[in-house]
């Protein structure tokens, strides 16, 4: 089984690579492309921090991450499901007609999406969260709500997930246990202890 995780420079380190080693640990082999980059390309990450006195959050940088994919090269019929990580690159990437693209192509065949914090925000400039519930980080609501969803709102330091069929969503880094629980009941993968 094969999945792609879209990324860009300052994706969030922890949603990056905490759901790519929970993947691979299942034998699912994950393709972490960025548009115009090719395989073996550097991105950087971001680490953000949530801290209690600051009125958003903290940025530092996080592991430099070599791309396991070319982008041009993807063949979107070879994957099961989309994983979009949080982080400032879907600020840059929602306005990438071929990312947007990636995302519709995802929905139209109704194929597992798996989206956190400020992931969802691509979701909402491929015009694919009309008339659905997603969650995310707090500050993309008004994303949310301007494509047409209905936003659940949890506290970022929150493990909890909102599953709307085919997609599911979680607030930031501390959820993604959860997040990677339920993307993975979606993909079929039974796990068996």
């Amino acid at each position: 089984m094969k999945i792609l995780m879209l990324s860009g420079d300052f994706v969030e380190d922890y949603e990056l690579y905490a759901p790519l080693k929970a993947l691979e640990m299942l034998d699912i082999d994950v393709h972490v492309v960025c548009p115009d980059k090719k395989t073996g390309d550097t991105i950087q990450t971001a680490v953000h921090i949530m801290e209690g006195s600051l009125q958003t959050y903290a940025e530092r940088l996080g592991h430099p991450f070599e791309l396991t994919h070319t982008f041009a090269d993807i063949n979107l019929n070879d994957y099961a499901g989309l994983v979009i990580p949080g982080g400032r690159f879907p600020e840059y990437q929602r306005y990438d007609e071929r990312v947007l693209d990636i995302v519709k192509h995802f929905f139209a065949r109704n194929l597992p999406v798996a989206a956190v914090c400020h992931g969802v925000q691509i979701l909402a400039a491929a015009g694919v969260l009309n008339d659905r519930s997603c969650s995310g980080l707090h500050l993309c609501k008004l994303d949310v709500v301007a494509g047409g969803a209905t936003f659940v709102e949890y506290s970022p330091d929150s493990k909890n997930v909102h599953v709307d069929g085919n997609l599911v969503t979680a607030p930031a880094y501390p959820a993604i246990g959860v997040w990677m629980r339920e993307f993975i009941k979606l993909l079929g993968v039974k796990i068996q202890l």
